[in-house]
């Protein structure tokens, strides 16, 4: 008895080179594990998402999760999606300035990036340049901060002991 649909092969090698021939020299184009990764810098990250969800070799039509990373040294954000159809997985992963850390909004690529993006603004500090809607969505808008920056230092609770 089958339990569950086996998980599709897909050729990542041949998504990776048509991906990177359609991107050029807009973003370096690798692969890990099972998915294509795209570095692309900030000022070229709406140009290459839109190539990457309208690609016919990847068709990236689900958004499936934004975070951020703080290495210490250096502050990305990090995007997830997948082609329905084409079982692609593509992480798009872009560097940002760690004091002024700034990303344009793929909001107007994928709607679900929306509420993704809100939390790594939330945890991480990234604006998301031209999100309808750039808010906290976990913590009060007063809350100082980012808690999952590696320079975050918990404010003082007499509640604690503190």
């Amino acid at each position: 008895m089958v339990l569950s649909t086996p998980r599709a092969t897909i050729d990542l090698a041949s998504a990776r080179e048509a991906l990177a021939k359609s991107l050029g020299e807009r973003a370096r184009v690798s692969t890990l594990h099972d998915m294509v990764v795209v570095d692309v810098d900030a000022a070229r990250l709406v140009e290459v998402a839109t190539v990457v969800r309208d690609d016919p070799a990847t068709r990236c039509d689900l958004y499936s999760v934004n975070a951020g990373v703080d290495t210490g040294t250096e502050l990305r954000s990090v995007t997830f999606v997948r082609g329905i159809e084409t079982h692609v997985f593509v992480m798009l992963r872009t560097p940002c300035d760690s004091g002024e850390p700034h990303v344009p909004s793929l909001t107007s690529v994928w709607d679900g990036a929306n509420w993704c993006e809100r939390e790594t603004y939330d945890m991480f500090g990234i604006v998301f340049d031209g999100h309808p809607d750039l808010r906290r969505i976990f913590l009060e808008e007063s809350f100082p901060g980012h808690p999952m920056r590696k320079s975050f230092l918990p404010p003082r609770s007499d509640a604690r002991g503190g």
